[in-house]
């Protein structure tokens, strides 16, 4: 019974020392532990889409800005094609409204013309008599009182001054008219540019939409697994293919909950290798996580002993030499 109770206190000792160890390694020299992590991009869609080319394959290296792939949403095709269709539809009925508008100005100054010309054909037959009239009176010097009468009250001068206003009477209404209608085909509130216009509208927006179905690679990296073919149709959500970054380009810290170790956004930390203190990097906290959360396993020195803390993200330069996935140590910078 003794040596069972000396092995309970000696395993409790153990354990508590276990802790204790892990603590003070935690809190010690103001250094706390993370891990490099890449970046990925995995690219999928909340809509079926349908892919239709694959421009890389599983492993490649690609640029920044390069092409990756191409897909098309067959709802988005289908909401452009009915636009296309009611655009060409408006257009034609636009045309036709047009050419009808331009037929009846067109018949108006035949109108206009054939009035012209059948008055003044008719004053000017009055301006000859009148004329021949004038020189048969101008010779009676006897009638010279009578002339002055006959050229006031000339029957023929009223006459011609009665066609010229009819002439203005019969076309005036015509050229005002002539002048609503040309302003009807240049007016950009006629109802079927309005619609034109909106529709144009639409398509435009609906074209910047279809442009993001093109996808171009974010950064410089490598393509991860490619299980996809052109012509698969992808249900929404559903990863298509993914983008690693060349290199870890961000760590994941954690800061024991127990330590006063103080780290704010923008503060600069030396990062290094856990099993090769001559890989370093200064990298700059991005985020501090707003809750307590429990340590990764590989950074417990003691997998028995649950470990707690603040998560901190890290941005390091994409030019570093860490490995994805390596565990780093990580110290705050003057």
């Amino acid at each position: 019974m003794k040596k069972f109770g000396y092995l309970l206190l000696l395993w409790l000792v153990a354990v508590g020392f276990l802790i204790f160890f892990n603590f003070q390694n935690i809190q010690s020299n103001s250094a706390f532990l993370g891990v490099a992590e890449k970046d990925e991009k995995i690219i999928s869609y909340g809509e079926v889409v349908e892919v239709k080319e694959i421009l890389v394959v599983s492993g490649e290296y690609v640029s920044q800005g390069q092409k990756i792939l191409e897909v098309s949403s067959p709802e988005l095709e289908l909401r452009i094609r009915d636009y296309t269709d009611r655009l060409m539809e408006i257009q034609a009925l636009e045309m036709h409204s047009t050419l009808e508008i331009k037929s009846q100005i067109s018949q108006l100054e035949a109108e206009i013309l054939a009035k012209e010309a059948e008055l003044t054909y008719e004053i000017r037959q009055l301006e000859t008599q009148y004329g021949i009239n004038k020189d048969l009176t101008s010779d009676l010097r006897s009638l010279a009182s009578i002339q002055t009468d006959f050229q006031t009250v000339n029957p023929t001068a009223i006459r011609m001054e009665a066609l010229r206003e009819d002439l203005k009477l019969l076309t005036d209404p015509m050229k005002v008219r002539i002048d609503q209608l040309e302003a009807q085909l240049e007016s950009e509130e006629s109802p079927y540019k309005v619609q034109i216009k909106n529709i144009m509208g639409e398509l435009e927006k609906l074209r910047l939409e279809q442009k993001k179905f093109n996808v171009y690679a974010a950064y410089d990296g490598v393509i991860g697994s490619v299980t996809i073919k052109p012509g698969d149709i992808i249900a929404p959500h559903m990863p298509i293919l993914s983008v690693d970054s060349h290199a870890p380009s961000y760590v994941n810290g954690f800061i024991h909950e127990n330590s006063y170790q103080e780290i704010a956004v923008s503060d600069r930390i030396e990062v290094a290798s856990d099993w090769n203190r001559s890989k370093k990097a200064v990298g700059e906290v991005v985020g501090i996580g707003s809750k307590i959360t429990e340590y990764p396993e590989r950074l417990r020195k003691n997998m028995e002993v649950r470990l707690w803390g603040r998560e901190v993200q890290i941005k390091i330069p994409e030019d570093n030499l860490f490995l994805q996935g390596e565990k780093v140590t990580l110290r705050k910078m003057n």
